[in-house]
């Protein structure tokens, strides 16, 4: 009788509800590839950056998002390498004649080269102190169409305004303390601290020495 009691013992199935989970075993519970890759909740999908765009004749105000990890709004125009951006929604207006009605988008395409400022809103992400490389405050002024914007244009220390192409620079230019004038037409003034400026639309960039500050 021992050894019958022994035999089935041996043959009784295990209680499952006890059993250890795969991760708690130690295996792999990746799912197959039919099914997608496995989601990393910690993973960064995009950043929004609010920003407020002025074209030629108007002004959209939205958010833009480029994935991965957070960025500048100027690494982000800088980067993209397509020839349009893209906001899932925003606004669009005319800035300058505040009669004038406001139009909301849910999706909205924006030619690169149609862009004459950014100007990021809500909370600026601040560069990592190991990517910070000092450079030299120039005070500069840059005329866009219908716009003229006076600021500090930051070069590295040793270069000098005169033989370094600013004009000839297809990029997207930081300038900090900024005024910014509207043409004759509408004329209006306002003050930022910081203005992200499309060099492919400068028509004029001057800097005098005597508003340099002392060394």
């Amino acid at each position: 009788m021992e050894t019958e009691a022994t035999q089935n013992k041996e043959l009784t199935q295990p209680d499952l509800t006890d059993a250890p989970t795969g991760a708690e075993a130690g295996q792999n519970t990746t799912l197959p590839s039919q099914f997608g890759a496995p989601i990393d909740e910690f993973a960064p999908r995009f950043t929004g950056v609010p920003v407020e765009l002025v074209l030629d004749s108007f002004r959209v105000i939205g958010e833009l998002f480029a994935p991965g990890v957070p960025r500048r709004l100027v690494d982000i125009l800088n980067s993209n390498d397509l020839s349009y951006f893209v906001m899932h929604s925003g606004t669009l207006d005319d800035p300058l004649d505040p009669s004038a009605s406001t139009r909301s988008f849910d999706v909205i395409q924006l030619d690169r080269g149609g862009i004459l400022l950014a100007i990021p809103r809500g909370e600026v992400r601040k560069p990592d102190p190991f990517e910070v490389v000092r450079k030299k405050r120039v005070p500069s002024t840059a005329v866009l169409p219908g716009f003229k914007v006076t600021g500090n244009l930051h070069l590295m220390p040793d270069a000098d305004p005169a033989l370094v192409p600013i004009v000839a620079d297809h990029h997207y230019v930081p300038f900090t303390d900024v005024t910014v004038v509207t043409d004759k037409g509408r004329p209006q003034t306002w003050h930022e601290p910081l203005v992200i400026v499309n060099m492919t639309r400068v028509l004029f960039y001057g800097t005098r020495k005597d508003d340099f500050p002392a060394s």
